[in-house]
């Protein structure tokens, strides 16, 4: 798209305009989200773990530990590949992880029987594929989408639940035809053969703001330091963190959760189907309702109802109806954590240092969802039963609804000035205006 060609479309108001004019940019980042770390590495351990327990004789626990190293490399390095996010601009960031992603996944391929190398090539993986992550595509979004930017985030993490969707029956295709390396170079394949081209023909910035990267969005935000003195951040933080410990900790303990309730393998099988097709409707929804409506207000929404359906789950002897409808009610929330917390972190601070800011957020997001799995699986040895989860969750879940309401209004500007002074509201959170 040309620069005359986007100066027409911003003429044209309305969130349908701003489609027109992005549509490239948004399904550039859903491939390159949907084929990136977030997915990918969750949705295929698993499964790989199966076939090199068989090959090896490692433990299942070994294998599966190389997924704590994504959330350590997030900690250690997500504000500076948010950083670079913002001064190089995100399409060469994504490129660049992108192909290293795809490379990775083949120096995996390549180890031998020795689990420290595996250790070691994962550990490369994790740090130079943080550029897949969400932090890189919600800048673009954020470029192309003012009054359907909520819309938007949501439509492009979608793509996440499509791949947990379709990456399993794929790569047990190729396990059965090549076995485990054969996986790996699947893997490899994906983000290499597929979504780095679409990456390279349409991830981009509007043309008339895209001369540098420093040049790239408006100029308004927070500064980074001011951001983190002031209490606003912090509130988002350990919100987002208790949601994603919350949620993710359950997620996984449902099957046998479910089983535990009586309900018998098929049926249980059907209800995570439904779960994963609840995510994905989960981030659409609430996209569509942060364009809407005040983000906090959005969470309760969303969360509140959540902690009804754990409620029943809670109780034995349910209806299978009604735990199947409590389980997708927990995915609506689970599939709207990620869409909440870049839509807060673009209203709240800004866009000037989006990418570094998002990037904390997104490292306390990751520490939450990383370590909860395996704590719940402790809580479970400890007292043989999901009941102390359940109310761990319900709890969490409670706590991140309560402090998100204290970030108070949406800034209706951004300056060098204090926190206070430059965080004057709006007459009405729901109803400020659409631009951040």
């Amino acid at each position: 798209m040309n620069s005359a060609e986007h100066q027409s479309s911003d003429a044209q108001p309305g969130s349908l305009a701003e489609f027109r004019a992005g549509w490239r940019p948004l399904v550039a980042c859903a491939f390159g989200l949907g084929l990136g770390l977030s997915p990918i590495a969750p949705y295929t351990s698993g499964i790989m773990a199966t076939a090199l327990e068989g090959e090896f004789g490692w433990s299942r626990a070994d294998i599966l530990g190389t997924l704590m190293l994504a959330p350590i490399a997030l900690v250690f390095l997500g504000a500076y590949v948010g950083r670079l996010v913002d001064r190089l601009g995100p399409r060469k960031v994504a490129l660049v992880s992108t192909a290293g992603l795809g490379l990775a996944q083949l120096l995996i391929a390549l180890i031998g029987g020795q689990l420290l190398t595996f250790y070691a090539a994962w550990a490369v993986l994790a740090v130079i594929s943080l550029g897949t992550l969400p932090m890189t595509y919600a800048k673009v979004i954020n470029a192309w989408f003012t009054q359907s930017r909520g819309l938007a985030l949501g439509l492009a993490l979608a793509s996440t639940g499509a791949t947990g969707a379709a990456i399993p029956f794929l790569l047990n295709a190729a396990l059965e035809a090549l076995g485990w390396r054969g996986g790996y170079v699947l893997l490899a394949a994906l983000p290499l053969v597929i979504a780095l081209p679409v990456l390279f023909a349409w991830l981009r910035l509007p043309e008339a703001r895209a001369r540098t990267a420093s040049e790239a969005l408006p100029q308004t935000g927070i500064p980074v330091r001011q951001a983190l003195r002031g209490y606003r951040f912090w509130v988002l933080a350990v919100g987002s963190m208790a949601l994603a410990f919350g949620v993710s900790g359950l997620l996984p303990n449902l099957f046998p959760l479910l089983l535990d309730r009586g309900v018998d393998n098929s049926t249980a099988a059907s209800a995570l189907a439904a779960l994963a097709i609840s995510v994905t409707a989960g981030r659409i929804l609430s996209g569509f309702l942060l364009d809407r409506i005040w983000a906090p207000l959005v969470c309760a929404l969303l969360v509140i109802p959540a902690t009804f359906a754990l409620v029943l789950l809670a109780n034995p002897g349910l209806t299978v109806p009604v735990m199947v409808a409590s389980v997708v009610t927990l995915g609506l929330v689970a599939g709207a954590e990620f869409d909440l917390v870049a839509y807060m972190t673009a209203r709240y601070f800004g866009q000037k240092h989006f990418s570094e800011l998002y990037g904390i957020q997104y490292a306390a997001f990751g520490l939450g969802a990383g370590f909860a799995p395996a704590f719940y699986g402790a809580m479970y040895d400890r007292f043989g039963s999901y009941q102390p989860e359940i109310i761990l969750s319900i709890a969490l879940l409670l706590f991140s609804v309560a402090i998100t309401f204290a970030l108070g209004r949406y800034p209706t500007s951004f300056s060098s000035a204090p926190e206070a002074a430059q965080s004057q509201a709006s007459a009405h959170p729901a109803g400020e205006p659409r631009t951040a």
